[in-house]
């Protein structure tokens, strides 16, 4: 048998290790995380009160927003950078205009990119059953406006408020009217960001593993057997990507990341090592992707708690 035979020989019979990743428990979690996670507002146990025969109900994507008389939606108000103007609600009361989004978040702060806080700190504050960091920013030389963001399943529920009379009381109303169509408000936190964007992420890997592993498992040839080990590698790479700037610190979640670069850099020795022959080495590999799965798996395991108990 040749070197390149033995090697394709050796993808099929590790159907385990040349699987890979093909590890049920990863399904399992993030699939647990979103049963959990994603479930409607309406399972909750708590008893909400009844909107009065003056509220209105106004959408922003997957978040609604009920308030009483006094507020009215309007075409013009406030302008947020960062916002989609086609996924915002803009309502306004007589001192106060307010602009509603959901947004996906690019960093721990959960504040869209153009918004800066500077060196301020924001606040932790509750308004009705909703937490939320609050921020004060400027908007150019002599504006600021006050700005919330509530962490979700769904991306960053982000009020933006701006009031004649600096009255917060109505800026956070607009926080504590808002609800989910779909899905949970989580707590502000560190890695309030990373809980967010992870669920897609991980859910969006697993579509892209799902084939690649078979191909990988089936390669007729070495090289087929190498660009699926590639496929895989770049898989993991766009994984990593947009989590890497919703890390504070080190810890679980700069972790998970390392995890998914160093599975990433083991697919990419696995292509080499099928592409000049190298049995060993392969072999080598694949135990350390199997180990290294498993270690991922466990971080997974520790998020779902996390997006459980928060």
């Amino acid at each position: 048998m040749t070197t390149l035979a033995s090697i394709s020989a050796t993808v099929q019979r590790h159907r385990t290790a040349a699987a890979l990743v093909a590890v049920p428990v990863l399904a399992a979690v993030i699939g647990a995380a979103l049963g959990w996670a994603m479930r409607d507002d309406s399972t909750s146990t708590t008893t909400r009160p009844a909107a009065s025969p003056d509220a209105r109900t106004y959408a922003a994507g997957d978040l609604r927003l009920t308030l009483p008389d006094g507020w009215a939606r309007v075409s013009k108000g406030l302008s947020v950078p960062g916002f989609d103007p086609a996924r915002t609600t803009l309502v306004s009361s007589v001192s106060t205009d307010v602009a509603v989004a959901l947004v996906a978040p690019t960093s721990p702060s959960l504040l869209p990119d153009q918004l800066d806080a500077g060196t301020r700190h924001p606040r932790v504050v509750r308004a009705g059953r909703v937490r939320a960091y609050h921020y004060v920013v400027a908007l150019g030389a002599n504006r600021v406006i006050d700005v919330y963001t509530a962490p979700t399943t769904q991306g960053t529920a982000t009020v933006a408020c701006s009031s004649a009379v600096y009255e917060l009381g109505e800026c956070e109303s607009v926080v504590g009217a808002l609800r989910l169509a779909h899905g949970s408000f989580l707590a502000p936190s560190e890695n309030a960001a990373l809980l967010e964007r992870l669920p897609a992420v991980v859910a969006s890997l697993n579509a892209r593993r799902a084939p690649l592993r078979a191909r990988l498992a089936d390669a007729p040839n070495a090289e087929a057997g190498a660009r699926a080990a590639d496929g895989l590698a770049a898989a993991y790479a766009a994984a990593a990507r947009p989590l890497r700037p919703l890390i504070v610190r080190r810890g679980a979640a700069l972790a998970t990341v390392r995890d998914l670069h160093r599975l990433r850099a083991e697919h990419e020795a696995l292509a080499n090592a099928l592409r000049i022959g190298d049995r060993a080495t392969f072999t080598l590999t694949a135990q350390t992707i199997r180990a290294d799965e498993a270690r991922l798996d466990r971080r997974l395991a520790a998020w779902q708690r996390a997006l459980r108990d928060t």
